[in-house]
C-alpha cells in the first residue's frame, strides 16, 4: 500500500502547538472573570426615600407616634347639596366651633406627647366648593395649626 498514509504522522502536522500552555492561560482567564463578576441582587433590596423630619428618627417612641390622624373630611350631602364637615372618625360637625373643638382636642394629644409638627389633612371630594375648603383652612390658621396637607383624590375603579 504505497498510497496509504497514517493519520497521525509528523508529515501531516508540520507545526507543533503546545496545547498545555494555551489551556493554562484560558483556565487563568476563566478564574479571573469568575472572581471579578458581580451578580445583581434582584430581591432583598428596596430603594426608598423616607422623610427624615418625622418618625422614630426624631427620638420619639412608638407610643408617641401612634395617634389618630387629624383629617377633616368634606363631602357634599346628596339630599341638601350642603357641605358636610367632620373628622374621619367622628360624627359631622354642626358648627365651626364644634369642628375646631374636635380638631384642637386631637392636636392637644400631639402637643402633650411633644410632637408639634403634626399635619392636618383635608380630604375634600371633587364636588365640594373651594370656598368651603378655604374656610376650613382659615379656621385652622386662626387656631395656630400651620401644617395643612391635602389628601389624594379618590379614583373610580373601572371594571
Amino acid at each position: 500500500m504505497a498510497g496509504a498514509q497514517n493519520i497521525g504522522e509528523a508529515a501531516d502536522n508540520p507545526v507543533a502547538i503546545n496545547v498545555t500552555a494555551m489551556v493554562d492561560v484560558i483556565f487563568c482567564l476563566c478564574i479571573f472573570f469568575m472572581c471579578s463578576f458581580h451578580f445583581k441582587q434582584l430581591q432583598g433590596k428596596i430603594d426608598t426615600w423616607l422623610p427624615k423630619d418625622r418618625g422614630i428618627f426624631q427620638g420619639q417612641s412608638a407610643s408617641q407616634m401612634i395617634r389618630e390622624e387629624i383629617c377633616v373630611v368634606l363631602r357634599v350631602s346628596p339630599g341638601t347639596g350642603e357641605t358636610v364637615r367632620n373628622l374621619r372618625t367622628r360624627p359631622p360637625a354642626t358648627s365651626d366651633e364644634d369642628l375646631m373643638g374636635a380638631v384642637l382636642q386631637l392636636a392637644d394629644g400631639y402637643n402633650k406627647a411633644g410632637n408639634t409638627t403634626y399635619p392636618l389633612v383635608i380630604d375634600a371630594a371633587a364636588e365640594v366648593p373651594w370656598q368651603d375648603v378655604m374656610h376650613v383652612m382659615d379656621l385652622c390658621k386662626r387656631n395656630n395649626i400651620e401644617r395643612i396637607e391635602f389628601a389624594a383624590p379618590e379614583r373610580a375603579i373601572e371594571n
